[in-house]
């Protein structure tokens, strides 16, 4: 491929030999013949440079910060690494800038939040293990992997990468064993699930005219948390009912190891009973693994989120994301129990242990506007919710709440049941 400086020389050659040849100017044709050569010579240059490349090349993503508050600092780690036993020429990898992606998972068993609590002990790609909440752990560096060499680039593509190569970050030449790393800002203003993906690293001739893509970076995820909104105690975060808050509040604060529903695994810490060990985990990974129950129904809140794109606006979803953080937060630092239900019929429960705050927010950030299965939706259809699917297990003395818009809770948006106990919280 031509870099921009390349296809801006070539397109002066082709006018300066179309205008030698109309008007007899033999300086103009022989200029045209000099630049094309010199393109020529580039294109072998790259091409045999190429092959050695992509065997003498690894290249490695890290995130030092897998999960970070929206608005803070955080850095991705991109280092190439020369395993090969000679010098290798200058590289360019290109603007990332471009590059990165937003994405609402949700809470199902794709997501990062989905996978944590159906398995405990299984460690996400991107991060290790996410149930044990490190948000400061350093990822394993991920290995590049080579461009599909039958893919031919369209042009929009050609016109997308050349832009990317103007605006590149040139790695000097490495040594044997040696390795340069590029760090990359991440854009944390917005909240979700970002994805840095499709950055290459790029070989050019001498004189920058001709580039060719050696490798591809393997894609980097970042998990942005909301910002909780401030709620006051007039709020009512615990609750829609006076006598529960005071049941709740009586209750204390739960460890997370008494109760009878089982939350899921966590590693075995010194102290736990041993009646509590996953016999079954110990005989499969050969790692200690105890069971982690949560408290009765009772000191618990269930707060609802309305995700419906019918009830919201693209400011009111983040206006509801961050009013459930500040109400989920709340609970925990009182020892409640917090039942995140959302309208597509995701539901997680989080105990106020050590890691519950940064478990409410992971689970917050996955989510986005979304509609429930239509399966879903017919199979609960006796229930006129406008398309809102509630699988909270709150029993009739749970605190409910649920967060919506006014155009969502004119929906009815709640099942009878619901509505008797629930207190409401509309953002604008």
């Amino acid at each position: 491929m031509l870099s921009t400086r390349g296809a801006v020389l070539a397109l002066g050659a082709t006018f300066a030999a179309i205008a030698g040849l109309a008007y007899g100017v033999e300086e103009f044709v022989l200029l045209a013949i000099a630049v094309g050569s010199l393109l020529a010579l580039g294109q072998v240059w790259v091409w045999r440079r190429l092959g050695v490349s992509r065997r003498a090349l690894r290249v490695a993503v890290s995130v030092p910060r897998a999960e970070v508050t929206a608005g803070q600092s955080a850095l991705v780690e991109l280092t190439v690494t020369n395993v090969s036993r000679r010098r290798r020429p200058p590289l360019v990898v290109e603007d990332p800038g471009g590059k990165w992606s937003v994405s609402y998972p949700g809470l199902g068993e794709s997501s990062v939040a989905g996978a944590s609590r159906a398995h405990p002990t299984r460690a996400h790609p991107s991060r290790g293990d996410p149930s044990r909440g490190d948000p400061s752990g350093r990822d394993a560096p991920s290995q590049g992997w080579l461009d599909g060499a039958g893919a031919r680039p369209t042009r929009r593509q050609r016109a997308r990468d050349r832009r990317a190569l103007s605006r590149a970050r040139r790695l000097p030449g490495l040594r044997p064993g040696s390795d340069a790393t590029v760090t990359v800002r991440v854009p944390t203003a917005t909240r979700g699930l970002l994805t840095l993906a499709n950055v290459g690293v790029w070989c050019e001739d001498p004189f920058r005219l001709v580039a060719r893509r050696v490798t591809l970076a393997p894609p980097a995820h970042v998990i942005v948390y909301p910002t909780p909104a401030e709620v006051t105690e007039d709020g009512r975060a615990s609750g829609a009912h006076p006598g529960s808050r005071a049941r709740s509040s009586a209750s204390g604060p739960t460890n997370g190891l008494s109760g009878d529903e089982l939350s899921g695994l966590r590693p075995y810490a010194p102290g736990d009973r041993l009646t509590r060990l996953h016999w079954p985990s110990l005989a499969r990974t050969g790692e200690l693994v105890v069971r982690e129950f949560l408290e009765p129904q009772a000191g618990s809140l269930s707060l609802l989120v309305d995700l419906r794109p019918s009830a919201h606006s693209a400011q009111s979803v983040e206006d509801t994301i961050s009013r459930a953080a500040g109400l989920g937060a709340g609970a925990l630092r009182r020892g409640l129990t917090v039942e995140l239900c959302t309208s597509t019929g995701d539901r997680v429960v989080i105990p106020p242990n050590a890691t519950g705050h940064q478990t409410m927010l992971r689970a917050l950030a996955l989510l986005g506007p979304a509609s429930a299965p239509p399966a879903v939706v017919r199979r609960w259809g006796d229930r006129p919710t406008g398309g809102a699917v509630w699988a909270t297990g709150g029993g009739p003395g749970a605190d409910v709440v649920l967060v919506t818009t006014a155009t969502g809770a004119a929906q009815r948006t709640l099942p009878e049941s619901l509505r008797r106990q629930a207190e409401t919280v509309l953002v604008p």
